[in-house]
């Protein structure tokens, strides 16, 4: 009976044994999955889109962060790697919406490069036009890319959307120097008479990029729209102050929540004293109303530094 115990207690605990080294096998498992092949970021850099899809079809993840912080899609754009970013962008897998080190989004990254298809086709996806901070329009005015404004401008992106600092994407093609790109964004509704917070305006970032006949065509629109700001606010108080002192002017009752007339709800309700109504002291008479009712985070060729090297 103490053989037959032992042997019983010695196979639970193999059992246990293997379950444990199982166990442990399949989270070895996992790791070496989540973990992409050393050669991934060599391939987006060399634009290796067949050795990408082996890699995806055998489990590595679309959304791999690189070690300076640019998710795999945006590395991709970075590269120059068309290819590569076609199949992570097919990619079911793939967030359309990530956000890179400097909170930039692979949308950003197609509008400030001009690539207006591939940037349509990932907001059919899902990508998002407008955000809180530096939008994808404020990325493609600072290029002067013409066709991906109205693009994102068709996609309801807010126009006069500010940045962080108050920026607009405005002053950005003010920057750029884009006639084209001011022009549109003034149709769209753009303010011209908007500041940031350091109180430049569009024409001042014109002037800030050499641009100086654009800075004066923007100064003198913004000398126009405030001449006839001014112009409207006097004639608007020159109509009420008319309207005040017209002789026989009729004051129009006001009406309170119980749907009665000013005069109405000054009477008490209830029984009239001797023919005359009984008035609250607390009333208030009906009376007129006539009152007033830091710039962009995106790579540059100084910054577009290799993950990999060609192999």
């Amino acid at each position: 009976m103490k053989i037959k115990y032992f042997f019983t207690r010695m196979l639970k605990h193999h059992k246990s044994a293997s379950l444990l080294a199982c166990l442990a096998g399949l989270l070895l498992c996992t790791v070496a999955r989540a973990a992409n092949p050393t050669d991934w970021w060599i391939d987006i850099t060399n634009d290796r889109a067949a050795d990408i899809e082996t890699m995806l079809a055998q489990g590595a993840d679309p959304n791999a962060v690189s070690p300076k912080g640019q998710p795999s899609i945006m590395q991709a754009v970075r590269d120059g790697a068309w290819k590569v970013y076609d199949v992570l962008a097919a990619d079911p897998k793939t967030d359309v919406n990530a956000l890179n080190i400097n909170h930039e989004t692979p949308l950003m990254y197609l509008a400030v490069v001009g690539q207006t298809q591939r940037a349509q086709a990932l907001i059919g996806r899902g990508a998002h036009v407008n955000r809180l901070g530096w939008t994808p329009l404020h990325y493609a005015a600072s290029k002067g890319h013409l066709d991906t404004v109205r693009m994102l401008i068709a996609h309801k992106a807010i126009v006069d959307a500010p940045s962080p600092d108050g920026t607009t994407a405005l002053m950005m093609a003010a920057y750029a120097g884009s006639d084209a790109v001011v022009q549109t964004l003034l149709a769209a509704g753009a303010v011209v008479t908007v500041q940031n917070l350091d109180h430049h305006n569009a024409a001042d970032w014109a002037r800030r990029g050499k641009y100086d006949a654009l800075a004066d065509k923007l100064d003198a629109l913004i000398k126009k729209t405030l001449a006839e700001r001014t112009a409207q606010h006097d004639k608007n108080m020159a109509e009420q102050a008319a309207q005040v002192s017209a002789p026989g002017s009729a004051t129009v009752p006001t009406v309170d929540v119980t749907g009665r007339s000013g005069a109405e709800a000054a009477v008490k309700p209830g029984k009239a004293s001797r023919g005359k109504p009984t008035v609250d002291k607390n009333a208030q008479p009906a009376s007129k109303n006539g009152g007033e009712n830091g710039t962009s985070q995106y790579f540059n060729s100084e910054d577009n530094s290799n993950t990999g090297a060609a192999h």
